[in-house]
């Protein structure tokens, strides 16, 4: 295979790809049409299916590859990070990052959690497993040192996530309610994970014992 036609072949399934987050964003998994995709794409509908699959398959492809991306944005960077304190603050901000460059990617599982997960693939809750794991390891090894308050892993996580998906979901009466009410509403992901940590790591961390200093 020549550079030139690996680099268009690329280039054509990424085009692929954000043809298509874009429409099951705004259409969900049963409004998508491949045609529709394809149009947008700039490619014709044989192509397509060369490049990527079915429908089901390029579903699958555009969640995957997306939380995959931020699973190893939160795998690195809660390696880095060196306390528990820390590495909850690293994911949170992960997840800012990851919503904010992916817009598509909160519509999508809106629409699948309205519909109780209809049309999402097994092969993406195998990797949400994986994202709730690297949270859930965090909370316990904040525990296990004595620097966080017993909580419940999953629920925490459901918060986190979920407050995040609310201020994507809210953004069209966030607006009406500046307008009217006169209300500060733009607000970023960055900034809501920003907040989120503040609040969350208050509850979470236990105070510590203040030291006597030396008489």
């Amino acid at each position: 295979m020549s550079p030139k036609k690996s680099i268009d072949e690329a280039d054509a399934r990424a085009r692929i790809l954000a043809a298509a987050a874009e429409v099951f964003a705004s259409v969900g998994f049963g409004g998508a049409r491949i045609d529709d995709i394809a149009e947008r794409a700039g490619i014709n509908k044989a192509m397509l299916y060369y490049h990527v699959g079915d429908k089901e398959r390029l579903y699958a492809t555009v969640l995957i590859n997306t939380v995959e991306r931020g699973l190893a944005s939160l795998t690195e960077a809660t390696q880095k990070a060196k306390t528990p304190s820390d590495k909850l603050r690293c994911i949170l901000e992960a997840f800012g990052e990851l919503g904010a460059s992916n817009p598509h990617l909160i519509p999508i599982m809106l629409r699948e959690v309205a519909s109780g997960g209809a049309t999402l693939p097994d092969e993406m809750l195998i990797r949400m497993a994986g994202v709730f794991r690297t949270v859930q390891e965090v909370l316990l090894q904040g525990v296990k040192e004595g620097v966080f308050r017993p909580t419940d892993p999953l629920l925490t996580h459901v918060s986190l996530v979920g407050c995040m998906m609310f201020l994507v979901a809210s953004r069209p009466i966030r607006a009406r309610l500046g307008k009217i009410a006169g209300v500060e509403t733009q607000h970023s992901l960055r900034d809501l994970a920003e907040h989120t940590a503040n609040l969350f790591l208050k509850g979470l961390e236990v105070e510590q014992p203040k030291k006597r200093g030396k008489k």
